[in-house]
């Protein structure tokens, strides 16, 4: 896939492992402050906030700007967040709002960089490369997803809080430095033939996304709403996964870890041979069919109660769940003009992302109330099963790359807006 891909796969490591670092140092640094859990759960809040607010913003920004220099900032803005947050732990700061403002400040990076990294890899690998490319980035995650929160406990343990984030900053500015080095040669992906249209408006922008999406587009909207309706089925379970795992079946730590690491391995298993499967099937028909068989083996848990059985069908059905993103990674990118591509992924990830909080505040409720885990088990199950069916049903089962993808409809021009125009 050529030297710039390496690079650029270097780069998505050290920028992976170093979110996986901060998503496990920051609350062990606010718990280790205050003792509080109310206050690491606000941690948490901030962190999911600038999803919401910047997403779609992102996007924009990924199809205005030169994607490779968006993602060199990203990085050098990281490092640069996570520098000043560490010089706070040295100087023995106790006052948190410092720390909140950093944790939502290098939140804010990852909506702006994802759609940028996602819509710079076309521009550098062959398209009937993409789902081997986007295969090895999602190994790599999964890989650095297990070795990250290992790494960031290990080093807080032997070198404390203020080695481990500039170790995190340094992650970022070695990735921004790697991308530093990659020339992108325009014109090498999918859809780069027809011209961007005049710039619209920002407002105008993201709505064309969205107008691309829902009218224009059938695959994609289909694909996205699959996305919604699974992120909520599987949160239904996952949001109480380790209280059913600590309250219904008394394991030990020992024994939840070996589960969670299971998890992993699953995670990393199906992101090794989804690029295989992409060059065999149709990326569609494997998000139906890996939904599908997701939701099976999800019914599992119903009946197994030990923890090897539960680790196996856990493992399975993050296997299954990680070989998904790789197909819709590459069928979007493979599909969607080039100059749309940014506010497409952007706008699709916030549509998947949206249903994730609603869910599990809808399983904590449900929990708290019949404290009947296998309940929401089998509807999440079941609703995984109905999405693989309402999906079998849609354009997402015949879409073919390369036809797939409709010419986007010419926008009415639109007043300027007063506004300014200006991270997986």
């Amino acid at each position: 896939m050529g030297s710039r891909y390496y690079i650029l796969l270097t780069a998505y490591l050290a920028s992976s492992l170093g979110n996986w670092v901060y998503r496990l140092a920051l609350p062990l640094l606010v718990l280790h402050l205050t003792g509080s859990a109310l206050s690491t759960g606000v941690l948490y809040a901030v962190e999911y906030v600038p999803f919401l607010l910047l997403s779609m913003p992102g996007g924009v920004f990924a199809d205005r700007f030169d994607r490779r220099r968006l993602l060199i900032a990203g990085d050098m803005a990281a490092g640069v967040i996570a520098g000043c947050l560490a010089v706070l732990v040295v100087l023995d700061v106790h006052t948190l709002w410092p720390i909140y403002l950093a944790a939502f400040l290098l939140a804010c990076v990852e909506p702006v960089y994802h759609p940028a990294f996602q819509s710079f890899l076309p521009d550098i690998v062959p398209s009937e490369r993409l789902g081997q490319a986007n295969a090895w980035m999602q190994t790599g995650d999964n890989i650095m997803a297990m070795a990250g929160p290992a790494i960031a406990g290990g080093l807080v343990a032997v070198f404390g809080f203020d080695v481990t984030v500039f170790v995190n900053a340094g992650s970022f500015l070695v990735s921004g430095a790697a991308i530093l080095l990659i020339r992108a040669q325009r014109g090498t992906g999918p859809a780069k033939a027809a011209a961007p249209p005049a710039k619209a408006s920002f407002l105008g922008e993201m709505k064309e996304a969205v107008r691309y999406i829902f009218r224009d587009n059938k695959v994609l909207m289909a694909g996205s709403l699959m996305f919604t309706g699974t992120n909520f089925a599987i949160w239904l379970i996952q949001a109480n996964f380790i209280y059913y795992l600590t309250d219904y079946r008394a394991f030990e730590p020992d024994v939840i870890g070996v589960v969670l690491a299971a998890q992993g391995v699953g995670a990393v298993i199906g992101a090794a041979v989804a690029g295989r499967l992409i060059r065999r099937r149709p990326p569609g028909r494997i998000l139906i069919g890996t939904t599908a068989l997701a939701g099976l083996i999800t019914l599992l848990l119903v009946p197994v109660r030990d923890p090897v059985g539960i680790a196996v069908v856990w493992g399975l059905v993050y296997a299954l769940g990680s070989i998904n993103p790789v197909a819709w990674f590459t069928l979007r990118q493979q599909i969607v003009p080039n100059h749309l591509l940014g506010r497409v992924v952007a706008t699709t990830r916030m549509l998947a992302f949206a249903s994730i909080p609603v869910a599990a505040v809808v399983a904590g409720a449900v929990e708290s109330s019949f404290h009947d885990i296998y309940v929401l088990i089998t509807i999440g199950a079941l609703l995984r099963l109905l999405i693989a069916g309402l999906a079998y049903l849609s354009p997402l089962r015949t879409s073919s790359p390369g036809v797939d993808a409709p010419a986007p409809v010419a926008e009415e021009a639109e007043a300027p807006d007063p506004g300014p125009a200006s991270r997986n």
